[in-house]
């Protein structure tokens, strides 16, 4: 077997390049510089959520004659012979904002798109004895010597079994010794596994688990310059793949030249000497037919497609009859028929056959569905599959998966009507990735464990599972014992690809609006909450009793107030900007949510954002023929509460008026002058607020377009309040 460390593919060192001076972490769709063909494939394929990219593989080091123990020695794909780079490994503890390197870099990077991820758990796999011809032509690209092909491009439509392809080849070549990475995006699973820019970090810090030469180096090139992670795309993948390679060459190691900025992959796949095999797996979107149909792919990018032939739908006949047999089995003392006969019978198993034709998406689905464990009843559940392919004389031409639309409108249709609105509002947050917490590319932001949705919804644990019983064939719903551990997932991308599309769906279309409206009345009734325990004295014993239990049963296992104050903060903060546009309608809940908020307890509750804040809802609802016709005024309404607020609103203002907000204008924030300062009351009864509004005034250096200062009445503004309400005062009065 020949070694990429031969000499006929040594080049001569090249010297190391000028490090990138880009500090900030930008979006590859809007930086002015060309964009690189590496780029524009990761991009392409997160843009679509492919199936999975994989950069195999890498090998234990192996002792040269001089006792030198190599950087993936020996290796076929992600290979590098033969390393003299010195290890240290004190390096790799080196300290950088406050965290060891590697684990700065791993939190750069997305942990859950590993090849073992528990948070893609159930993994895709191919079933034993099938798929055997697309694995044995991976395996044997894998393993050949020289390698015709550096990059292949594995592409079909949906539910050919790509993930499963991809997992498969990846872990057969872990226990071969020779994957090095992997990254599967998910659209589903969460905003980070579809972001390009943590691709580089966490194909790094995979490598580093692999190899302690490249450890060491990434460590000290992190140490000596951490901006690399806030880099673009092309950046991050010199800094951390191409420079410490460098490095190591520059110890005669492996030299080989730089990867430039554009066309990284291309690039790399074109260099014999560059130890690195990509096998990038997507559907066959047109963007990416028309990138690795260039003439500069075409020497070094081999194509596989996946097709629905012979040996597929044999492939799914033998998964099928394999599923069938198992659950038959598991349930031979209520199926009539015998375990010792076949069932189905082949006729009805030649039905099922011709409707799944060849898509083992929907050979999943019907599998699960008969053998549904929250029904328990098999043989009812083959009776009702069969009517809904019945139906179905052939697969429509215009969509090749309807007989997975008719599985997925059969199987909602089957949840009772009263858990259907509770079901939606899950189904809603899952598809359009609102089931997490904290902020959006924050290293806070994570995705809910199933006990904290059903928490965060204000479900409890039997009504959950009672509502999701029906959907066990669609997603993986983990079992009490695991719910704090794993949340909800999908089965397949597919479910809500239906679930978002009105003509596929109909009236089990989940919108974008259903999902922030959900998200918005529910971070509501959790705000409330948090507000009433951060002020005890301000509400009465019982709000405040029910307020510490329901936030104790949230953050279970905390038993620090103060933590549980901050945990609050975190979940309130993601949810109170931005989350339904400006002038939607509010559905029930948020409706409800709103208009029994205690606008009281926003005192000291500092708001400045360039975007939505929550006087801003406040005022939408005011517009709805639901709400009562003094929620939001500027007069007095309320003839106890509303004097007090007034009063306390020329207190902060120290005498001087200040003119209301308008409310007959159009856009009551909009027709704001820049630089003014408005007021406005906003609630009922004794929960009501006034918020006094600024519009492009700064908080010490930074400008934001709102900022508000909210008073209640039974407490005068403090100092601080009146010292800040000061210097919005500055700041007009420098205008005039």
């Amino acid at each position: 077997m020949q070694s990429l460390d031969s000499p006929k593919h040594r080049p001569p060192p090249i010297a190391e390049q000028p490090r990138s001076r880009k500090k900030r972490r930008q979006n590859p769709k809007t930086i002015n510089e060309p964009k690189s063909l590496i780029g524009e494939v990761i991009s392409s394929v997160q843009s679509q959520k492919a199936s999975g990219i994989h950069v195999p593989p890498m090998t234990p080091p192996q002792p040269s004659t001089t006792h030198q123990t190599g950087l993936f020695t020996g290796a076929h794909d992600f290979v590098m012979t033969h390393p003299s780079l010195y290890a240290d490994s004190r390096s790799y503890t080196y300290i950088m904002s406050g965290q060891p390197v590697l684990e700065r870099l791993r939190s750069a990077g997305t942990p859950e798109a590993g090849l073992d991820s528990a948070a893609r758990y159930p993994l895709p796999r191919c079933y034993p004895s099938t798929r055997k011809s697309i694995q044995g032509r991976l395996l044997k690209w894998l393993l050949d010597m020289p390698h015709k092909w550096r990059m292949i491009w594995l592409f079909g439509p949906a539910g050919v079994g790509k993930s499963a392809v991809a997992q498969t080849f990846a872990e057969a070549a872990k226990d071969r010794g020779l994957l090095a990475v992997s990254y599967f995006f998910s659209s589903t699973q969460g905003e980070k596994r579809s972001d390009p820019l943590r691709i580089i970090p966490t194909l790094a810090y995979q490598m580093a688990i692999h190899s302690d030469h490249y450890k060491s180096a990434i460590t000290r090139k992190l140490t000596s310059d951490p901006s690399v992670l806030d880099a673009t795309l092309e950046a991050q993948f010199r800094g951390l793949i191409d420079e410490p390679f460098l490095q190591l060459a520059s110890h005669q190691v492996h030299p080989f030249g730089t990867v430039s900025a554009g066309g990284l992959i291309k690039e790399a796949a074109q260099k014999p000497y560059l130890p690195l095999l990509w096998l990038i797996c997507s559907r066959p979107e047109r963007h990416l037919k028309s990138t690795f149909s260039r003439l500069e792919y075409v020497h070094v990018c081999r194509r596989e497609e996946l097709v629905i032939n012979n040996e597929l739908r044999a492939d799914v006949e033998r998964f099928m009859r394999a599923r069938f047999k198992e659950i038959h089995h598991n349930y031979q003392d209520t199926v009539t028929v015998s375990i010792d006969n076949p069932w189905p019978s082949e006729s009805d198993l030649a039905i099922i056959l011709e409707q799944v034709s060849g898509h083992f998406v929907v050979a999943s689905v019907a599998e699960r569905y008969v053998g549904d464990p929250s029904v328990g009843d098999p043989e009812a559940q083959l009776i009702s599959l069969l009517s809904m392919l019945r139906g179905l004389c052939e697969v429509s031409a215009s969509n090749p998966l309807e007989a997975l639309d008719v599985f997925y409108s059969r199987i909602l249709s089957k949840v009772s009507e009263s858990a259907i609105p509770l079901v939606t509002q899950v189904l809603a947050l899952l598809s359009h990735d609102l089931d997490s917490i904290g902020n959006k590319g924050s290293l806070t932001h994570r995705k809910l464990t199933t006990r904290e949705l059903w928490l965060f919804l204000r479900i409890n644990q039997p009504r959950f599972y009672s509502i999701m019983q029906r959907l066990h064939s669609v997603v993986d719903i983990p079992p009490p014992a695991d719910a704090s551990n794993r949340g909800l997932t999908f089965y397949h991308k597919s479910f809500p690809d239906y679930l978002t599309s009105l003509w596929r769906s109909g009236k089990h279309f989940v919108s974008e609006d259903q999902a922030r409206q959900c998200q918005l009345a529910c971070s509501l009734h959790w705000y409330n909450l948090i507000l009433q325990f951060k002020n005890p004295t301000r509400v009465t014993a019982n709000e405040y009793q029910n307020a510490e239990f329901m936030l104790n049963a949230w953050f279970r296992g905390i038993p620090d107030r103060k933590i549980l104050s901050n945990y609050s903060e975190l979940l309130s903060d993601q949810y109170r900007y931005s989350t339904v546009p400006k002038g939607n309608a509010f559905d029930s809940d948020s409706f409800h949510a709103l208009h029994d908020f205690d606008f009281s307890l926003m005192l000291d509750q500092n708001e400045y954002t360039d975007f939505n804040i929550l006087l801003m809802f406040a005022v939408n609802l005011a517009q709805d023929i639901r709400a009562s016709p003094h929620f939001i005024r500027t007069k007095i309404k309320d003839e106890i509460v509303d004097p007090k607020l007034l009063y306390h609103l020329s207190v902060l203002t120290d005498g001087k008026s200040i003119e209301p907000l308008d409310l007959t204008a159009t856009d009551l924030f909009d027709d704001m002058e820049e630089k003014t300062v408005k007021f406005v009351i906003v609630g009922n009864g004794s929960k009501s607020g006034l918020a006094c509004i600024s519009k492009g005034l700064r908080v010490g250096p930074i400008k934001w377009d709102w900022q508000v200062i909210w008073l209640n009445a039974a407490l005068p503004p403090t100092e601080e309040r009146m010292q800040e309400y000061m210097g919005w005062n500055n700041q007009i009065a420098v205008r005039q």
